[in-house]
């Protein structure tokens, strides 16, 4: 745990040396009061809470060009040295940021000279670059239109916070958002590196690997959202409504507030909290004499993630090339991925072209999509690669990080010494550094060699269930080295096949895809899979390819995608018509009656995917029995 010393006369707060302090800054005060929605408050009300903050011993302010709340900030400091309830304005550490609109070499410094007029202030204690995103120059603001978004010239832009700090506008200089590839491209070239990143953090987002990063590195971390933030798609505040936090609470006579910020002062990273009554803000600094136990410690690194702020909270909803939706997210338990969008594309067509895919996959980010499903198999992951590469470049994504990606591990290669080299040449076809969700894709094992379909009877070997998912065990293992795989997991996987899994588990797998939609509803697989805390997620939810001709019994039902999202399930619908895109994203906002959720549970059952399907006709089994690699489950 760090070592905080003083921060400030009168400060109520300890601090932080900040990174390589971009030049001799002062201590970053362990607990600031952040200001992005006091002005919803009223300002008078907005001022209030400032000037309690800072009578109650609050010692530093967050504010931004975009808040609009600068200048009330500047007042309140001012004020409150008029009144002695701060010996000066230097007693105040104050954070001021860079809006997109301004991330471009020339605005920079005028932007802060802007601010500094605002604050009625000589120089702010530390100025942030906001977003790693450039936006075409106006006054700032928010939501922004994509098509407004521009190549950011981060060198640059850079260059010119270096100058506000050899000016003395800026005491210190930094950066917010930033990705450890984003940290590690500002490195390569900045002559003063940041001296702070402050990043979205909290017991339910725990950004373990940019932690560490940061820290190697000498760059301190501070934390917006401590207490978990609104959300927008759910009424659940995960930090506040956290199980384990109100357990840790209870026993240690504190408030889950308290217990989050406890834990993310251990972490060495100070905050910024936001509140407007007087006795939140005294309870929320009431975090350092005492201590978290190293039970407690262990409990909070086992909650599962979830995180909040992602690109889209700050692009337009709708108008240009803006999503038309928003699509909720799971948590997955197992694992460190991002939290899975709720409804994915399933990139894999027959036949195809690599031109196709790719043009799809673009329609389907502007669509809104941002959860892939691929395979090796599908001979897709190149050009699911290249799109959302020329989706970063035109501005649809603002980076990698905002897609979710699934891949796939073939039978030829369900092999314990053939996985991770499987999962090197998925992240070469796709031109990535990880994948979010690395999946066996049947419990079925076949002779190394090349991929295909259907597979030879005589070629399939007895599965390896202990060897092969250690070898998945090792790339998820890897991904805290190297980042090849956030979480893993299986697809068409019965109750028999996970429990032989589970018996050899270290790590448990965080999804089981299997084929499910209203005609094949696997109520035992996604009972015992919920059971165990896996994840279902449904390939086929439409009904999929009927090999033998027949008709598609789901298209003929009423409702499909709807169905699978109210059973707590993540459909990954197949199409690369616009059109249809469009509408497998428009399931959110409307939901079933129980009339209909009782005639869907009362159709026919009838399953399309099974093991015999996966072989060729001719041909022997040499060394399996079919009915131990069956995925069909009553």
């Amino acid at each position: 745990m760090a070592s905080p010393g003083s921060s400030g006369r009168c400060s109520r707060t300890p601090g932080f040396p900040a990174g390589p302090l971009g030049g001799g800054g002062r201590a970053v005060p362990a607990v600031g009061l952040g200001t992005a929605s006091l002005r919803s408050v009223g300002e008078e009300s907005f001022r209030g809470a400032l000037l309690a903050a800072l009578e109650v011993g609050y010692r530093h302010i967050d504010t931004a060009s975009v808040y609009g709340s600068e200048r009330v900030v500047g007042e309140a400091v001012a004020g409150a040295a008029r009144r002695g309830v701060i010996a000066c304005r230097e007693e105040v550490f104050v954070t001021t940021k860079v809006w997109c609109t301004q991330c471009h070499p020339d605005l920079v410094l005028p932007s802060l000279r802007e601010s500094l007029q605002n604050l009625q202030m000589e120089y702010v204690d530390m100025y942030l670059v906001h977003w790693p995103m450039s936006v075409k120059p106006t006054k700032p603001h928010y939501p922004m239109k994509r098509e407004d978004i521009m190549p950011m010239d981060l060198r640059g832009v850079w260059q010119a916070m270096e100058e506000c700090h050899q000016l003395g506008l800026a005491k210190m200089i930094g950066v917010s958002n930033f990705t450890t590839k984003k940290l590690q491209e500002l490195l390569a070239f900045a002559k003063i590196p940041p001296a702070v990143n402050q990043v979205e953090l909290n017991p339910v987002w725990q950004q373990k690997k940019l932690m560490e990063f940061c820290k190697a590195k000498g760059i301190h971390v501070t934390a917006y959202f401590p207490l978990g933030g609104r959300h927008s798609t759910s009424t659940v505040n995960p930090v506040l409504d956290s199980d384990v936090l109100k357990e840790i609470a209870a026993a240690k006579g504190k408030s889950v507030a308290q217990i989050s910020l406890r834990w993310i002062y251990e972490q060495g990273a100070s905050m910024v909290t936001t509140s407007t009554k007087r006795e939140r803000l005294k309870e929320n600094i009431d975090i350092f004499d005492w201590q978290l136990s190293d039970e407690d410690r262990l409990k909070i690194s086992q909650i599962p993630q979830h995180k909040k702020v992602s690109v889209l909270s700050i692009l337009c909803p709708d108008g240009g090339r803006a999503m038309a939706v928003v699509v909720p997210e799971a948590v997955l338990r197992h694992g460190d991925a991002r939290p899975m969008p709720a409804v994915g594309m399933g990139v894999a067509e027959y036949p195809s072209t690599p031109e196709r895919t790719r043009d799809a996959v673009l329609a389907a980010l502007e669509a809104g999509f941002r959860h892939f499903d691929t395979a090796s198999l599908y001979r897709t992951e190149a050009p699911l690669g290249e799109a959302i590469a020329e989706a970063t470049r035109r501005g649809l994504l603002a980076s990698r990080e905002e897609a979710f990606v699934t891949t796939k591990l073939w039978c030829t290669q369900c092999h314990p010494d053939l996985v991770l080299p499987s999962l090197r040449e998925s992240l070469r076809n796709l031109q990535m550094e990880y994948v979010d969700l690395y999946l066996i894709h049947l419990p079925i094992s076949v002779k190394p060699g090349p991929m295909v379909f259907p597979v030879k009877k005589e070629d399939v070997v007895p599965f390896d269930f202990g060897g092969v998912w250690r070898a998945m065990e090792e790339c998820l293992e890897e991904c805290h080295r190297l980042g090849l795989a956030k979480a893993i997991g299986v697809s068409n996987f019965t109750t028999k096949h996970i429990d032989k899994l589970l018996a050899v588990a270290t790590i448990l797998p965080a999804v089981n895809q299997v084929e499910m939609n209203p005609t094949w509803q696997q109520r035992t697989v996604r009972e015992y899979c919920d059971a165990k805390g896996i994840r279902v997620t449904a390939y086929s939810p439409l009904g999929g390819q009927n090999w033998g001709g027949s008709a598609n019994y789901v298209m003929e039902s009423s409702v499909s995608l709807r169905w699978i999202h109210e059973q707590g399930v993540t459909p990954i619908p197949k199409s690369y018509n616009k059109e249809r895109l469009k509408q497998n994203l428009e399931i959110f906002d409307w939901e079933l009656t129980k009339e209909d959720r009782l005639k869907i549970s009362q159709i026919p059952q009838k399953k399309i995917v099974t093991a015999a399907r996966m072989f060729s006709p001719d041909g022997e089994f040499a060394s399996v029995d079919l009915s131990d690699m069956e995925i069909v489950e009553e």
